[in-house]
């Protein structure tokens, strides 16, 4: 093959690089414009909703306490920061918010505002939450392909949701307290929120959050908990990582 030749070739592989860079800079642009309407239609839909839902679990207020009344505007303010945290555009930060509401929720007495409020609350706090991840899964979906293409080639089939899912249970320095105290022994609640110097409620709140990941499990006959096979996993393999990163 003569030099020129070479040249030839090596001119014509470089006007395919520039087209492919050119069809994904366009393909990048049309998706850009669905996201953007998606969470303009869709997304506004959604917020407006919840704000809607929210206000409504607030529930009248005419016969409560000032102490109420002071709980239940911390509330509403926390809630409003995490829908505008996701407004704008910090999914991760409204969702942090809103796992931060729904514990405050948990620690608040019932007799500051009422076992009905705690309970409608939380349940709208969670629905907005699952409503959020589902609306973020969604935009992703009809994202960019090069993102979608890049999550696979770095997480094989498992998507960046489902990872998420599996260490937000444990981005909590409580529940790895938790997970570190049940690694060496199983041991009853009382031993736990004696361990952690916790209340009652705000215990619970914690355990739930293990229990419902499938970390850890009570046994119904001793009440004492212990730590599943996945938590033994995933609490070695932190441990493994951490000790390389440092």
């Amino acid at each position: 093959m003569t030099e020129s030749n070479e040249e030839l070739i090596r001119k014509i592989e470089n006007m395919r690089k520039e087209m492919d860079s050119i069809h994904r800079s366009v393909s990048s642009l049309r998706y850009d414009s669905m996201s953007a309407a998606f969470r303009e239609q869709i997304g506004g839909s959604f917020l407006d909703i919840n704000r809607e839902a929210f206000r409504n679990a607030m529930g009248p207020r005419d016969d409560l306490s000032s102490q109420s009344l002071e709980m239940l505007s911390q509330l509403s303010a926390m809630y409003d920061d995490a829908i505008k945290s996701y407004e704008n555009e910090d999914p991760n930060g409204g969702m942090a918010r809103l796992e931060e509401l729904s514990e405050l929720i948990s620690r608040t007495s019932v007799t500051v505002i009422g076992k009905d409020h705690i309970d409608t609350l939380t349940n709208v706090v969670n629905k907005a939450r699952e409503q959020m991840a589902l609306m973020e899964t969604l935009r992703f979906q009809v994202g960019r392909p090069m993102l979608r293409c890049s999550c696979e080639s770095a997480f094989g089939s498992i998507e960046p949701e489902d990872i998420e899912a599996q260490l937000t249970p444990l981005s909590n320095a409580i529940r790895l307290k938790i997970m570190a105290l049940l690694y060496t022994s199983a041991r009853s609640f009382t031993e736990i929120g004696k361990e952690l110097d916790m209340q009652k409620g705000h215990l619970q709140f914690h355990m739930r959050k293990l229990t419902e990941a499938g970390y850890v499990k009570a046994d119904p006959r001793t009440h004492l908990y212990s730590i599943e096979e996945r938590g033994f996993l995933l609490i070695e393999g932190l441990g493994r990582l951490f000790a390389r990163l440092e």
